[in-house]
């Protein structure tokens, strides 16, 4: 039986329908690679999950403090989550392979198909009027509140310039007072900058020749990262596209992979979910466990997306449509999370019950600020960043000659 114009479940419907209209992405063609937002998805999720026992724990006094991975393993005891809490910080580096994947998708299509490369300018000019200015009002927005909160001004004003231009990391070697997670934003512009002259990659004619570099390079660039830059290097090293050009590189080698097996990815079988399960695994006890692996982790970050896009189980579960639609807010729930949930979780401390298990008590005030941190952050998503998705794309419009992937 059908429901009858103006029932209750049509105007549900129809809620339903109109909220998520709002909060889904504006992109190019109007298409979207679902499996590619259903990736963020996983890659915020993870990194939200990290930093909200990284709060949790602090803000309760159940430890002093969590800022190195020294702090992480001392945690370890509370509860049986925070190794799990602690891997979370990889997702950067998920997002990291994602972006390559993104960004290398136009360049190497047209490689592929022996046509110039997309246009450099309106390359660009997509990546500044889409990114920058989410990221600028970000800033001032915390900036503004620092300043009310701890009456703090001039102090924060060199780090509010160097973050806007992207160079807080080679100025002061560590992570942005104003806004910690901004250290990976300009890692990313690094890579955009680098984008053009590293996507000659794919003019080499043999797809085996090809891969083969590509391995190589992704190889190289981990065991440099591992071996040189995390023991021996700069904080300001760390801090830079040299230690992760690996995972962007993997991102490369997935790109090729999806231009050139366009029909077996219409092929999900259960065995994609198993390796998709089995590079998980790997990841987590790498991360904590295993470092001297380490190097090998873009690879198994390659096979786990490929899993997670070809299983008929994964596949189905990361192309739901909200997992979809969060995934594609996560810009904005990046440059927001950490102070929405440190001030939550700072005004709540005294809901938490020390006699409690730190697990129960974990997931009790979680479980507060989860749904009121992504309601914020996707207010934030309509006002502060989707306006600039439309703006990006009449700049786009109006530059000759570009092509750039409607995933983006």
């Amino acid at each position: 039986m059908n429901d009858s114009p103006g029932s209750l479940p049509q105007v549900l419907r129809a809620s339903h329908d109109w909220i998520a209209n709002k909060l889904s992405r504006v992109t190019s063609t109007g298409e979207v690679i679902a499996e590619v937002d259903g990736l963020r998805f996983i890659a915020i999720s993870v990194v939200v999950f990290h930093h909200l026992m990284s709060i949790y724990l602090p803000s309760v006094g159940r430890v002093e403090k969590i800022h190195t991975s020294t702090d992480w393993f001392a945690a370890a005891d509370q509860s049986w989550l925070v190794p799990f809490a602690y891997c979370g910080h990889f997702g950067v580096n998920l997002f990291f392979v994602i972006s390559g994947f993104i960004l290398a998708l136009p360049f190497a299509k047209r490689a592929f198909n022996n046509l110039p490369a997309p246009n450099l300018k309106g390359y660009y000019l997509r990546r500044v009027t889409r990114i920058e200015p989410p990221y600028v009002i970000c800033l001032l927005l915390l900036f503004f509140m620092l300043w009310v909160d701890k009456k703090e001004f001039v102090h924060l004003i060199p780090n509010l310039i160097a973050s806007v231009f992207y160079v807080h990391g080679f100025v002061f070697g560590r992570e942005s007072l104003i806004n910690g997670v901004a250290w990976s934003l300009e890692v990313e512009i690094q890579f955009y900058i680098f984008v053009p002259f590293l996507v000659r990659l794919f003019r080499i004619a043999d797809a085996r020749k090809r891969r083969w570099w590509l391995a190589g390079l992704i190889l190289a660039f981990g065991v440099f990262s591992q071996e040189f830059i995390y023991p021996f290097g700069s904080a300001r090293l760390r801090l830079t596209l040299f230690n992760f050009l690996h995972y962007f590189l993997a991102g490369f080698l997935l790109a090729d992979f999806y231009l050139t097996n366009s029909e077996r990815l219409k092929q999900k079988s259960f065995k994609w979910d198993l390796i998709a399960l089995a590079c998980a695994a790997f990841i987590l006890f790498t991360l904590w466990a295993f470092g001297h692996t380490y190097f090998l982790l873009p690879f198994v970050v390659a096979g786990m997306y490929a899993g997670c896009c070809l299983g008929k189980i994964a596949n189905r579960i990361i192309t739901w449509r909200w997992i979809v639609i969060t995934g594609g807010m996560c810009y904005t729930i990046y440059l927001y999370h950490v102070p929405i949930i440190a001030r939550m979780f700072w005004d709540m401390k005294s809901l938490s019950v020390a006699s409690l298990p730190a697990t129960t008590d974990f997931l009790r005030m979680s479980l507060l600020v989860v749904p009121a941190m992504f309601a914020l952050c996707a207010l934030l998503f309509v006002l502060a960043e989707k306006p600039f998705m439309r703006w990006s794309l009449t700049k786009r419009e109006s530059a000759p000659t570009t092509a750039i992937v409607s995933a983006d």
